[in-house]
């Protein structure tokens, strides 16, 4: 297993958690962790546009670039987390405490940072 799949891993043992998705910057799944009942395809084609729309929209009004995108809906809430040169789509269940996942969250993003800088 590689180390980004073990950041990955690692990240859905937190609570609340129900799958974790790396992006690459065309929006493909480079590594994943996520619950069967996950479309992975359709997780990755969202999550793309969704930052590839917002961020356009930023920009347009002269607000920079978005760094993070949380949504949350009837049965779960999710996500979405700007890695410079790839996406990490981190999908919650619908009684997640997001702030208590903000720091495994933060934790998770460095450390993929890092690998990616030693690739």
């Amino acid at each position: 297993m590689s180390k980004i799949k073990e950041a990955l891993v690692a990240l859905r043992g937190t609570p609340g958690v129900k799958g974790v998705a790396l992006l690459t910057a065309d929006g493909l799944v480079a590594a994943s962790s996520l619950d069967e009942a996950c479309n992975t395809d359709a997780l990755a084609g969202l999550a793309s546009y969704l930052m590839t729309s917002t961020n356009r929209a930023l920009k347009d009004g002269a607000m920079g670039a978005c760094t993070r995108v949380t949504i949350q809906a009837s049965n779960g809430k999710a996500q979405i987390v700007d890695l410079a040169d790839s996406t990490l789509v981190v999908v919650f269940d619908q009684f997640a405490d997001l702030a208590a996942a903000r720091r495994p969250v933060d934790e998770a993003v460095a450390r993929i940072r890092r690998l990616a800088k030693l690739k």
